[in-house]
């Protein structure tokens, strides 16, 4: 058993935390416009998980939510955004072990797969089933969980055709092309795996970077896939603009410092 202050407050309600969400729901309740609305637990949530990477408080407002909205898919889809980004932060910060870990994974995917369930046309549902298990599928490594490589193809294939316009989704999509296309089209082949290929990785990962500009990770990562092809002029272009930007997760830190080196490696080719 873990005995950290995130994983609790992952699992259950905290007395902090608990506090600051009654403090929320005195003000709406005490406001003009009554009640908290669906939109205001969606706000919330979202400036807890997106802002302020506060996961476990973003999990309460959307159980909270969740209690007077049942069943609906926005609230649902966040709720596995919240277990995979959960699952990271005990994965990289906190060290937790390899169970705990792909139960987060595992609790993603089927909040994922209940928002598919109640709303089949949410593109944002199909792109969180595709997070939840292509992590589950990373996490195991992908040769031993070629089934989670499929389906995270099918449910980001899937989150496109009803969204073209959804920037994590490409990003997603580019991701597996890559990862997956790292072995010879030989070996993958008879195992289902020969649709994988390096330019239907670059093409979504430029689709990504021109619908979210300014996300450092999709330039970095879209810049190592440019690098892959020696494509160097398109992947100094990616780069060069990361020092203007600015944070927008925990880890972004980490991706400037891998943005730097990626630069000085290719700076002379």
């Amino acid at each position: 058993m873990i005995n950290n202050p995130f994983l609790h407050a992952a699992v259950r309600y905290t007395r902090i935390a608990g506090l600051c969400v009654l403090f929320f729901f005195i003000i709406h309740l005490n406001s003009p416009g009554g009640e908290p609305s669906l939109e205001d637990y969606l706000t919330k949530a979202d400036s807890y998980a997106e802002d302020t990477w506060e996961h476990g408080k973003a999990l309460e407002v959307l159980n909270d939510a969740l209690l007077k909205y049942p069943d609906n898919d926005e609230i649902l889809w966040r709720i596995s955004r919240t277990f995979a980004d959960s699952a990271e932060v005990l994965q990289k910060i906190e060290g937790a072990g390899e169970g705990t870990v792909e139960q987060f994974y595992q609790l993603a995917q089927a909040y994922a797969d209940r928002a598919i369930e109640h709303n089949p046309e949410n593109s944002m549902a199909y792109t969180r089933r595709a997070i939840a298990t292509g992590q589950l599928a990373l996490f195991r490594g992908i040769w031993g969980a070629i089934d989670l490589v499929k389906q995270t193809r099918d449910a980001v294939e899937k989150a496109l055709e009803l969204d073209d316009q959804n920037s994590t989704a490409h990003f997603v999509y580019a991701r597996s092309h890559g990862e997956v296309s790292q072995r010879p089209r030989l070996f993958r082949a008879p195992l289902g795996l020969g649709w994988a290929n390096m330019k239907t990785a670059l093409e979504h990962f430029d689709k990504a970077v021109a619908l979210r500009p300014d996300f450092i990770l999709f330039r970095v990562d879209a810049a190592r896939a440019f690098i892959r092809e020696k494509n160097y002029d398109r992947a100094r272009e990616l780069l060069a603009v990361i020092p203007d930007l600015e944070d927008q997760t925990r880890y972004d830190k980490n991706h400037r410092e891998d943005a730097l080196k990626l630069y000085e490696e290719i700076s002379n080719r």
